[in-house]
């Protein structure tokens, strides 16, 4: 027989506490309100959302006429209010909604979150120096006027802050617009030519993605100062675990000046000296101008009394041949990749040298822990970089980082003596990076190479460093063979041949596909045999920026000179790599047209 529940009776009896268990945790600030504004009753969430302890027979009139939408510390609270007839008399109810996290994801869907831009004109003064008075305020008049129209397209405001800087904000609705455009804002001012000889060029740093005008500010100082260690004429736009970079189609001016060398070099000194024992380290498989650089450090280290150690690849060719140049006894100061944690010692300074990554380097962790660290190097800056160091002197305008150190050398003092063959790694690694002296040279370059010949620097040696075995140039030459040519301008090719220098072979094989007659770049595929994977160098006249498109892939590099390497069957990568091309020529074409 089926059991007859009394439900009737236990609703009468049950109805009242579900009541008021409802109204007191509905998601809804409730009050009720008599006609003058005395509290009848009102549930906990309106008296938390309002701020106030709210005791029923208080008097509130203000609650009659609160304003639909309401700051109310932070918090943004919708108020609606209507009027009751009750049994007895007319009452008030308020309602009460806190639409902070609605609204915040209203204005982020609609793009009304607020972006903070900082412009900067590159290169002001090399190009006004040569110009004539009258054509200046032409030029900087032109200028002015195309960014302004360009932030005011996108519903922007502008103020000049300085001469050659500028401070826009606007909302992320128009970064988008301008992001679709791909910044042709720095394509207008690069071809403006009213008696300027040199281009001028604009970097943009660009902060989003966050609610708070002060990270934004810092966001967009951030990633103007990338855009200009990156070396200029370019746009990074930076958000909290993310960077975006756009332009970087011109090559750099040589805007360094011996001031900073000098205070690089007496900053050097000091942290060396006040260091118990120096390690010095380059990047994997480092080629003749990270070794060059290290061998400038180790020797600076070394006429300071300091005990120095230079990190070597476990097998480098290289390296093998230029460390036969020096005295046996450098051999002692010499320690493997893995084994140099152990020498590491209170006071220990670690100098990095031709790469700012960390992914790159031979042995990461002594960045762990060794006390300071010191940075020198010549590539455009990427979105990974080392942030743990005493001093950074990264200058992309530098043709190679032996220029840098041997400029460094000459500032650090009458101690520091380095010998001839100091003198020739730090030659052959200026040789090397410049293509013997043809790319991304600069007068400091040629400075730099004149006073290392004064130091005994052999040109001849330089030379016989460079020369490869027979079998090295039958690879390359096949390589250089089999090469295709796309987009009327670009050499490809790859090797089917795995080799553990497949670095090494594919950036010989780069450098030889460039002197092919009406070709502005050079690309090469090499596999390793140690492990898949795929190596890919990069090597370009100046037409086309290298370190942009090999960022794609993970990579980097200079303008003229980048690299990557990708894991997968050489099929796999070539694959990603051709789409990849196809994709960055395909924008070039649209922003032409």
């Amino acid at each position: 027989m089926p059991i007859k529940w009394p439900w009737k009776n236990f609703a009468r009896g049950r109805m009242q506490n579900w009541q008021d268990l409802l109204l007191n945790n509905l998601p809804l600030g409730i009050c009720l309100l008599s006609q003058t504004g005395t509290i009848i009753w009102a549930n906990p969430l309106f008296s938390f959302l309002t701020g106030k302890r709210i005791i029923s027979g208080e008097e509130h009139p203000e609650f009659l006429h609160l304003p639909t939408l309401r700051n109310s510390g932070g918090k943004y609270l919708f108020f609606e209010t209507q009027e009751l007839l009750g049994a007895e008399e007319q009452v008030v109810l308020v309602t009460c909604q806190d639409l902070s996290e609605e609204l915040r994801l209203y204005t982020k869907e609609r793009g009304y979150l607020p972006v903070i831009a900082f412009a900067q004109i590159d290169n002001r003064g090399e190009v006004l120096k040569d110009m004539a008075e009258e054509a200046k305020p032409l030029l900087l008049g032109a200028t002015e006027r195309i960014l302004r129209e360009w932030a005011e397209k996108f519903g922007g405001f502008i103020t000049r802050l300085s001469d050659e800087r500028y401070l826009i904000v606007f909302l992320q609705w128009g970064l988008k617009q301008a992001e679709k455009e791909r910044f042709a804002v720095l394509d207008k001012i690069r071809a403006l030519e009213l008696g300027n000889e040199i281009p001028l060029t604009l970097s943009l740093g660009i902060g989003k993605g966050e609610e708070r005008i002060s990270k934004l500010g810092n966001l967009a100082q951030s990633a103007l100062d990338l855009a200009q260690e990156r070396g200029g004429d370019q746009v990074v736009v930076k958000y909290p675990g993310k960077v975006r970079f756009y332009g970087g189609k011109s090559l750099t001016l040589e805007k360094r000046t011996k001031v900073k060398a000098r205070h690089t070099a007496q900053k050097l000194k000091e942290l060396l000296l006040k260091s118990s024992q120096v390690i010095i380290m380059g990047h994997e498989m480092a080629e003749y101008d990270s070794l060059g650089a290290a061998v400038g450090i180790f020797k600076a280290a070394r006429d300071l009394g300091k005990k120095a150690w230079l990190v070597r690849d476990i097998e480098n060719p290289a390296a093998e041949q230029l460390f036969a140049l020096f005295p046996e006894e450098l051999g002692e100061y010499l320690v493997r990749a893995g084994e140099a944690i152990r020498k590491v010692q209170e006071g220990t300074l670690l100098v990095i040298v031709d790469t700012h990554k960390p992914s790159l380097l031979p042995e990461p962790e002594l960045l762990s822990v060794v006390d300071k660290v010191v940075l020198i190097d010549h590539h455009r800056r990427g979105e990974e970089f080392l942030d743990k160091a005493e001093l950074v002197y990264l200058e992309s305008y530098a043709s190679s980082t032996s220029e840098l150190v041997t400029e460094i050398l000459q500032y650090m003092g009458e101690e520091i003596k380095p010998g001839k063959e100091e003198a020739t790694a730090l030659l052959a690694g200026i040789t090397v990076d410049t293509k013997n002296f043809i790319y991304q040279t600069g007068v400091r370059t040629f400075a730099a190479a004149s006073y290392l010949r004064s130091l005994g620097a052999d040109p001849l040696v330089v030379q016989k460093l460079l020369q490869d075995e027979l079998q090295v140039v039958l690879q390359t030459a096949e390589v250089v063979s089999k090469a295709r040519i796309l987009y009327g301008e670009i050499a490809v090719s790859r090797s089917s041949e795995p080799s553990a220098d497949a670095q090494l072979l594919a950036a010989k094989a780069a450098d030889a596909m460039l002197s092919i007659a009406g070709i502005n770049a050079t690309f090469v595929l090499w596999p390793f045999d140690t492990e898949e994977g795929v190596a890919i160098s990069a090597r370009s006249n100046g037409k086309i920026n290298v370190q942009i498109i090999m960022e794609k892939l993970n990579g980097g590099g200079h303008f003229t000179v980048a690299a990557a390497q990708l894991p997968g069957s050489l099929e796999e990568v070539e694959r990603q790599f051709l789409n990849m091309l196809e994709e960055q020529f395909q924008k070039s074409k649209e922003e032409e047209a």
